[in-house]
C-alpha cells in the first residue's frame, strides 16, 4: 500500500506518537491490549460503533418516523462505545513499526471525521432536524467504511491486532507481551512433543521485542530516552551477536545469492546508523529522523530474515544446534542488562559470549 511508504506522515506519526505515548506502556498494553483474554481487544470492540450505527442507517432509511428515537439512541450508544476502542486501537497502534502507523494515522483520521459526522447527526436529531441528522449518519458511514477498508488492510495484510505463538509468554500473547520483563523467547525446547526447539520462533520473539523497544525509545520523554536507547543497544547487541555467529553463516545461499552475507551486510549498515545516533545524542534535534531510518532498517532486515533466510535455515539446523541457537538468544537476553559502552563495544563483547557458550555445547 502506496501510504506504508509515503514518508509526508511521519511528522504526523511522530506527534501523535508522543500525545498518546500512554497508551504504549504496559499498564495500558495488560488491560487495552487484551492480553489478559488471548487476543487483541480491538478487532471485537469495533463490531460496537460498527454495528450500532449500521443499525441506525437501516432504521434511518426504513423504519420510517416511528423509528426516529430508537435510531437516535442506537446513534448515541455508537458514540459512547467509540471511546474505549479508539483507546484500544492506539495500544495496537504502538504496537507496530512505522510504515504501519503511516497507514494508522489515516485509519484514525477517517474515524475521527465518522465520529465527527456521526455526533453532528446526533446533536441534529436531537433539534428534530432528522433529515439533515440522516444525511449526516449516511456521510458518517462512508468515513466508517473508508476507515474499515483501511483497517481491514492492517489486520490481514499486516497482521495487527492478530497473535503469533512466537509471542507467546506465559499464557500471554503478542509483541511486548513480556515488555518488562526478560522478554518473550520463552524455552522452546520444553514444549511436550516438539522434536527440536523451534529457532523461527525465538528470532520472531526477538524481532517483535525490538520493534517494541524501538517504539518505546521514539516516545519517551527527554529523562527516560536515554535508558531506553542504552537498554535497546544492550539487547540489539546481543540478537545481532548470536545471528552473525550462528545463524547467517549456516545460510544456504537461495536462487545463486549468498542470502546469509546480505543479512551481514544489512546489519553492519544498521551498526552504522546505530553509532550515527550515538554520536548525535538523545537531546539532538536530529534524534528522532536518525531513529526513524534506524526503525525503517530493522524492520526491512527483520522481514527479510523471517522470509528469505530462517525458513531454509530451519530445515537444515539439526536437532542439537537449533538448542544451542536458542539457548544463546535466551543468554543475550538476560545478559543484556549488564552491558555497558559503545554499541560496537557490547557487540563485541556479546559476540565473544556465543562464541564461548557455542564452544561449551560443542
Amino acid at each position: 500500500m502506496a501510504l506504508e511508504q509515503d514518508t509526508r506522515l511521519d511528522p504526523v506519526v511522530d506527534t501523535l506518537g508522543r500525545l498518546t505515548a500512554p497508551f504504549g506502556r504496559q499498564a495500558a498494553r495488560a488491560a487495552l491490549g487484551g492480553d489478559w483474554m488471548g487476543h487483541a481487544l480491538h478487532p471485537s470492540l469495533t463490531d460496537l460503533p460498527l454495528g450500532l450505527w449500521t443499525a441506525t442507517t437501516v432504521l434511518d432509511l426504513f423504519g420510517g418516523s416511528a423509528a426516529r428515537p430508537a435510531a437516535q439512541r442506537l446513534l448515541g450508544i455508537g458514540l459512547l462505545s467509540a471511546a474505549p476502542t479508539a483507546a484500544s486501537g492506539w495500544v495496537e497502534w504502538h504496537r507496530t513499526e512505522r510504515p504501519v502507523r503511516r497507514v494508522g494515522v489515516v485509519h484514525a483520521a477517517l474515524n475521527v471525521t465518522a465520529i465527527s459526522l456521526y455526533t453532528s447527526s446526533w446533536t441534529a436529531r436531537r433539534r428534530d432536524r432528522h433529515g439533515v441528522g440522516t444525511a449526516l449518519a449516511l456521510a458518517g458511514a462512508g468515513a466508517a467504511a473508508a476507515a474499515g477498508y483501511l483497517g481491514g488492510h492492517l489486520a490481514s495484510a499486516r497482521k495487527v491486532s492478530s497473535r503469533h505463538p512466537a509471542f507467546d509468554g506465559a499464557g500471554r500473547s503478542g509483541p511486548g507481551a513480556d515488555a518488562d520483563g526478560a522478554g518473550g523467547v520463552g524455552n522452546p525446547a520444553t514444549v511436550p512433543g516438539r522434536p527440536a526447539p523451534d529457532v523461527l520462533e525465538a528470532v520472531t520473539a526477538q524481532h517483535a521485542r525490538i520493534r517494541l523497544m524501538l517504539q518505546e525509545l521514539g516516545t519517551a520523554g527527554t529523562d527516560d530516552r536515554a535508558a531506553a536507547l542504552r537498554h535497546l543497544l544492550a539487547y540489539l547487541a546481543g540478537h545481532e551477536a548470536v545471528e552473525e555467529e550462528l545463524l547467517h553463516p549456516r545460510v544456504p545461499a537461495v536462487d545463486g545469492a549468498d542470502v546469509g552475507a546480505e543479512r551481514l551486510r544489512e546489519e553492519a549498515g544498521v551498526a552504522l546508523q546505530l553509532e550515527r545516533l550515538e554520536q548525535l545524542g538523545v537531546d539532538s534535534q536530529a534524534f528522532r529522523t536518525q531513529l526513524s531510518l534506524i526503525e525503517e532498517a530493522v524492520t526491512r532486515h527483520a522481514q527479510a530474515e523471517e522470509l528469505e533466510e530462517l525458513p531454509g535455515l530451519a530445515e537444515q539446523l539439526s536437532d542439537a544446534d537449533a538448542a544451542v541457537v536458542v539457548r544463546a538468544f535466551a543468554a543475550q537476553e538476560a545478559w543484556a542488562q549488564t552491558r555497558s559502552g559503545s554499541f560496537s563495544e557490547m557487540l563485541e563483547a556479546a559476540k565473544g559470549e556465543v562464541r564461548r557458550l557455542a564452544s561449551a555445547q560443542a
